[in-house]
């Protein structure tokens, strides 16, 4: 199928603060809990562009001493050690794909602890949604983030807003752990919000400013680190998704142990080196790459002096907007790809075993 019409991609991206912002709306804020939540350890359950949020939270709760194991859906039926796990959490903007309701809908088989969704739905849809039997499906949070909120509605094929808006209630949650606070008051949110609109601006003078065009570019690689698996699975995902480009993530520890040797066979892919601080091995490795090759980029935090969960999330913006800048150098719409609608469609109404 194809798009030639790119009018989506730039409201999405126009429209991307206004959204944020409404997620800490002080006169509709809702916080995210966890009613009943149990101690390690957590299995939390994504795919596609919820991943990142799955690796987010993980972040989040291993900061708070769970041990958490993120997987996709299909994983789930193959795990031995399933009813080890106290709390199981999927994460899905629809809540309505095919191997999250077979988890979720078929938990008494295997798994007895307590079950939560992350989605965009309000809580008694989503409850009504999966009932088992006389049982009600625990719900984390009224998400508040529907796209029915918004006069010009996300048109996507991939995910912004269903990404982006859960992370910053986790950021939320973050920041309430830090100040040691009850709850967030009026001022707590402004401020939060003044953040975010100060991080959004960062990241697009960044991007904007790299001096290189991305359109011959057929393999893009990624350096990333444990504390970067948020940001790099977003810039994986979106240029996967929408073809852009082929995306190879390196860890930056195994990439010295010989995967250097596809940079070597492609020397003129991209390399997009991910950072939050300059540790020895970025101050071995980053020399030697810009000294070898010319398409090193790094994106980082540095210039932030906040926690690992401010920086994350400012990563994931540059992300965003990096992937927006491949797929425009391309001449390829971003969020309304061309894709073959015998393949996508077939496969996104499957509802089979998994």
């Amino acid at each position: 199928m194809k798009h030639t019409y790119t009018e989506t991609t730039e409201i999405n991206f126009s429209k991307l603060e206004e959204r944020l912002l409404q997620i800490n709306d002080p006169n509709q804020f809702t916080y995210l809990h966890f009613k009943g939540f149990r101690e390690s350890p957590t299995l939390i359950v994504a795919t596609g562009g919820s991943k990142a949020v799955a690796y987010y939270l993980k972040m989040y709760l291993e900061s708070k001493g769970v041990l958490c194991e993120v997987i996709e859906p299909r994983d789930y039926f193959y795990k031995e050690n399933i009813k080890q796990f106290n709390n199981l959490i999927a994460i899905s903007s629809s809540g309505k794909s095919n191997g999250i309701r077979e988890i979720l809908e078929h938990y008494h088989n295997n798994f007895y602890g307590k079950r939560y969704i992350i989605n965009s739905e309000y809580i008694m849809q989503a409850e009504d949604y999966y009932l088992c039997g006389n049982t009600k499906l625990p719900t984390l949070y009224n998400m508040n983030w529907s796209n029915d909120k918004y006069e010009n509605r996300e048109k996507s094929f991939i995910s912004i807003i269903p990404t982006l808006a859960p992370m910053l209630m986790i950021l939320d949650l973050n920041v309430l752990k830090e100040e040691k606070k009850s709850e967030l008051l009026s001022e707590d949110l402004i401020k939060i919000n003044n953040k975010i609109k100060q991080l959004l601006e960062k990241s697009k003078e960044r991007i904007y400013n790299l001096n290189f065009n991305f359109k011959d570019t057929n393999l893009i690689q990624i350096l990333s680190g444990y504390d970067t698996t948020c940001s790099s699975s977003i810039l994986e995902s979106n240029m996967i998704e929408t073809g852009t480009s082929s995306v190879v993530v390196h860890d930056k520890g195994s990439f010295c142990h010989g995967r250097s040797n596809l940079l070597f066979q492609n020397p003129a892919s991209p390399i997009i080196y991910l950072a939050h601080q300059m540790k020895g091995l970025d101050n071995e490795l980053l020399p030697i790459l810009t000294q070898e090759y010319s398409n090193i980029f790094l994106l980082h935090t540095l210039d932030e002096d906040t926690s690992i969960f401010w920086k994350e999330y400012y990563l994931a913006l540059q992300m965003y907007y990096l992937s927006k800048k491949i797929a425009d150098d391309k001449g390829i719409d971003l969020t309304m790809p061309e894709y073959n609608p015998n393949v996508v469609k077939t496969l996104y109404k499957y509802k089979g075993e998994m």
